[in-house]
């Protein structure tokens, strides 16, 4: 079976009954992507800049050219940093003023489970600069995770590269971890360790400085054991927040998106202990798609801030 070939048709099967042109933004940790959807067709927009709505100020004023220059019918954004409608439709009224059409702003899980499944019922995965797992079942939404990197976001870029840097402190201080992880984050970071703490302390909310080191910890996994327990590890909390919404909404089939499942280890390890699949579609369109049936003028029963969450 050709699953890129049959995720490609099911999004223009979807996509081509929408009348109109929508743009879509997925804002995360590491960029924001845009797209726009037009006739079943997607046109990938440049990236921008990292955005959250609780660590970029001045977050209205990143994405009022963005949405202004798109001349859509509708605009959707996934954005992290977004738990309550509230928060999310103010944030919406002001670039809709701004556009002069109509702007849906949700939390990036809901866009993600949007585009992962095309609409359908079914639990997303985020693991990227952060972690959080949303499902819907038809009528009810379950969360798990996201509450950031002082509470949470276990198995994210952020906690795999924290974890290697405890491992190499530990390695250090002669308490255990590994020589070779701790040479993998010294020279990845360009700076010695006290450098380093002195860094993440001094900007914490720069989570950059850690989620960085992601992607060296799971290259050396495959012949590191202090790695691969780490990898193994993130992969397990992963499947964990998958498993906290199955138990509310029952046995939904599970997606797994963000830079953190590129690793193979990890993706490997996450989809024996769930079952999981590559989205149907990027978050990105998820947002569109949810431009398309979220507006203010078209409510729809699968805009996740429009209901109570479990």
């Amino acid at each position: 079976m050709n699953v890129t070939a049959d995720a490609d048709n099911g999004l223009h099967a979807v996509a081509s009954a929408l009348p109109g042109r929508f743009l879509g933004i997925d804002a995360g940790g590491s960029g924001t992507r845009a797209i726009l959807l037009e006739r079943g067709q997607v046109t990938v927009l440049p990236d921008g800049p990292p955005m959250n709505a609780l660590l970029t100020p001045g977050l209205t004023e990143y994405l009022g050219p963005i949405i202004s220059a798109a001349g859509a019918t509708a605009a959707g954004i996934g954005l992290p940093g977004v738990r309550l409608a509230g928060q999310a439709h103010q944030i919406g009224q002001a670039l809709a003023r701004r556009a002069g059409y109509p702007v849906h702003v949700t939390g990036d899980p809901d866009a993600a489970r949007c585009g992962a499944f095309l609409g359908a019922p079914g639990i997303v995965v985020i693991a990227g600069t952060g972690s959080v797992a949303l499902g819907w079942d038809g009528e009810r939404f379950a969360r798990s995770g996201g509450h950031g990197f002082l509470l949470g976001d276990e198995g994210s870029a952020y906690w795999i590269g924290r974890e290697a840097v405890r491992s190499a402190l530990r390695f250090e201080e002669q308490a255990g971890g590994s020589e070779l992880l701790h040479r993998t984050v010294t020279e990845a970071t360009g700076s010695s360790l006290d450098a380093l703490i002195s860094e993440v302390n001094v900007h914490r909310a720069d989570r950059s400085r850690l989620a960085v080191l992601a992607p060296v910890v799971t290259a050396i996994a495959g012949h590191d054991p202090e790695a691969r327990r780490i990898v193994w590890c993130a992969a397990e909390h992963l499947a964990a927040l998958a498993e906290s919404v199955r138990r509310r909404l029952g046995p939904l089939p599970v997606a797994g998106t963000g830079g953190v499942f590129r690793a193979p280890t990890i993706w490997a390890h996450f989809t024996k202990l769930t079952g999981t699949a590559r989205p149907l579609a990027t978050p990105a369109v998820g947002a569109a798609l949810l431009a398309a049936t979220c507006t203010p003028q078209s409510p729809a029963p699968s805009c996740s801030l429009h209901e109570p969450s479990g």
